[in-house]
């Protein structure tokens, strides 16, 4: 996974980045339609914002959460702890191209703005679609190539870890995962919605 510059790791951690996320989230929630003992992966969790609305609103039955910077992952241990929602979550220290989850566990994966970072990102998808369940839900939020190099022309990012909507189609077919055909639009992100696990990749 590509290391963030200094300005991405501030924009990671800020109050606006927290705000945004809240409403991401309960995107989520909404587009899953998750029932409340679901088994939930956290993908990329950062600061740990995303994984305590998680447990907060949904209460699923088992949630987990990774980042591969140890340093996030501490963040987000310290945010669970401290707002009292930290019994039964399971943080690590993971690469998303090598998740340490076993096949088929979680009903639903959740991710906004990492998949971008990883540049064999095609790897990272096939493993979204090894560790669901057969039905279950990927949520995703991503910039396209397009607005990589303008709106976030400011961030430098690997040309390798780049695509565009049709591009991602094709990644998440590949990975066992059907898109949905309603459009989703967030704040940020200009490839969003929800894939449902269909098959073995």
């Amino acid at each position: 996974m590509s290391d963030m510059s200094a300005l991405e790791r501030w924009l990671v951690t800020s109050p606006f980045r927290a705000w945004l996320q809240r409403g991401e989230v309960r995107a989520f929630l909404r587009w899953a339609s998750l029932p409340s003992g679901a088994c939930v992966l956290d993908m990329g969790c950062g600061p740990g914002v995303s994984t305590a609305l998680i447990r907060e609103l949904l209460r699923p039955r088992c949630l987990s959460a990774f980042d591969i910077d140890p340093s996030m992952v501490e963040l987000a241990r310290r945010r669970l702890a401290r707002l009292g929602l930290d019994d039964g979550v399971d943080l690590r220290v993971a690469d998303a191209t090598k998740m340490p989850y076993e096949d088929g566990l979680f009903d639903a994966v959740f991710e906004s703005g990492v998949v971008h970072h990883v540049p064999d990102w095609r790897a990272a998808l096939r493993e979204v679609g090894r560790v669901l369940k057969p039905g279950g839900r990927f949520c995703f939020a991503e910039p396209s190539r397009g607005r990589l190099r303008g709106l976030f022309r400011i961030l430098p990012h690997s040309v390798e870890s780049m695509f565009d909507a049709d591009e991602w189609r094709a990644a998440l077919a590949d990975a066992g995962l059907q898109a949905e055909e309603t459009p989703r639009r967030l704040p940020l992100w200009d490839i969003c919605g929800v894939a449902t696990k269909t098959h073995e990749a």
